[in-house]
């Protein structure tokens, strides 16, 4: 009797609800501008899995003039993170993809006999990793220990260790969060520097070479920029906006510096084929080596141990790396069209540039570009764009031929633009330098 009472009572008992609990929490359908656009007539939502509201925005259209030859740009999308303490540069060394050598081993160097400025440490290009080994930031490491104007006014360990950490400023705070999370006990002080206590200036002079040591000026410290050849510099400008003197004055540049503009900058950088920040290296998605970090010198493969590192050297001693960051130049493409329309070389054209004002706008970062007539084969995916030059993620065995994307300009229409890829000439020599594959 007894059984059979529990047979009943279980019988009346309702089951648990996770079907009814996940029912009441179920996520609205959400639909993507692509998705939308590909059914103009209908009326129900497209589901895309892809739509969110962190998904990359369309990239910038506008068409500036070429760069001046010698010019500064104000970075306003790059921030600071000011990082002290004894144990800085062992916290960093475990961390970063570059070695970070301790201050210790970094002694400031005299200045110059009849020179009003003195080498300093040079900074260090270098990415934090998540645990599978995919980019979350892409950084400039700056020692400031040694360095009075910079330490003196960033951090309160005028003593000890010290550091200027450069990155992503949309990820100025998320990076400061995940670098608090691997504190522990170490004896380090972390705090975002604000835009007014110390600005970045990206600066470059193509009449005469770059000075391969970085120099603390009057109210400035320059850092040679040396991810790629001809770059130019990196500028830390303490209290930006704290000085009646002309901007190029306080940066000690080279005469003839002009003002230029932050899609100027992105447009030089294109050229030389090196992405930054996480637009284009998108966190947690961009790999290591697909994003030319070995070739620009932002890994040490003989370093110790640091988070990430297994799928990075995994793919350094495997020797594979099928796809790379490379510039592209992006023409008109229509059937019958002369082969000598198809550019020769990497060059910016601001008149082919204005004639796709307007339509690069509508392309999104991670847009597909294939090779061939009808849907084709995929080959590269899109990163960014000024004018008639870009970036896009290329598969290597794959830069001969004719490519393509096509654009939607409305409802019904699409525009067909062609491109063609460029293998920057400094990789061959960064190859024998670095070793990488």
């Amino acid at each position: 009797m007894t059984i059979y009472r529990s047979r009943i009572f279980r019988m009346h008992i309702k089951p648990p609800g996770p079907y009814r609990a996940m029912r009441a929490v179920r996520r609205p359908l959400t639909a993507c501008g692509r998705c939308l656009a590909r059914r103009p007539f209908s009326t129900s939502a497209t589901i895309c899995q892809s739509a969110s509201p962190s998904s990359p925005p369309p990239t910038t259209s506008q068409v500036p003039p070429p760069p001046p030859l010698a010019g500064h740009t104000h970075l306003t999308t790059r921030a600071l993170i000011s990082l002290a303490g004894p144990d800085a540069s062992r916290f960093l060394q475990g961390l970063t993809t570059a070695h970070i050598p301790p201050a210790a081993s970094q002694p400031p160097a005299p200045p110059p006999s009849g020179s009003g400025s003195r080498p300093q440490p040079a900074a260090i290009y270098s990415a934090f990793l998540n645990a599978q080994g995919r980019i979350l930031h892409d950084v400039f490491i700056y020692p400031t220990t040694h360095v009075p104007l910079l330490s003196g006014i960033l951090t309160s360990h005028t003593a000890e260790e010290s550091y200027l950490i450069e990155v992503d400023a949309a990820e100025q705070d998320q990076l400061l969060r995940w670098l608090k999370r691997y504190k522990l006990r170490s004896k380090i002080s972390l705090r975002a520097v604000s835009a007014d206590e110390c600005g970045v200036i990206g600066a470059w002079g193509d009449s005469a070479p770059a000075d391969p040591q970085p120099r603390e000026a009057a109210e400035a410290v320059r850092y040679p920029d040396l991810r790629a050849p001809g770059l130019g510099q990196r500028i830390l400008l303490p209290s930006p906006a704290g000085s009646s003197r002309p901007l190029s004055a306080r940066l000690g540049v080279e005469e003839g510096s002009v003002l230029a503009s932050m899609a100027q900058y992105t447009l030089r950088r294109y050229l030389h084929g090196v992405a930054e920040g996480q637009v284009e290296l998108q966190r947690e998605t961009a790999l290591v080596q697909e994003s030319g970090l070995d070739y620009m010198g932002g890994v040490d493969f003989r370093k110790g141990c640091y988070v990430g590192q297994e799928l990075v050297i995994r793919t350094q001693h495997t020797g594979v790396v099928r796809k790379r960051v490379v510039p592209v130049v992006v023409y008109e493409g229509r059937e019958g069209e002369e082969q000598g329309r198809v550019p020769e070389k990497l060059e910016y054209s601001e008149e082919d540039g204005r004639a796709f004002e307007g339509v690069l706008g509508k392309v999104r970062v991670g847009d597909d570009i294939v090779r061939g007539e009808g849907k084709g084969r995929r080959v590269a995916r899109w990163m960014g764009g000024v004018g008639n030059v870009g970036l896009a993620l290329w598969r290597l065995e794959n830069v001969e031929g004719e490519f393509r994307f096509k654009v939607a300009e409305g409802e019904e229409q699409e525009r067909e633009l062609r491109l063609k890829p460029f293998l920057p000439e400094w990789w061959e020599q960064r190859k024998k330098g670095t070793g990488s594959v």
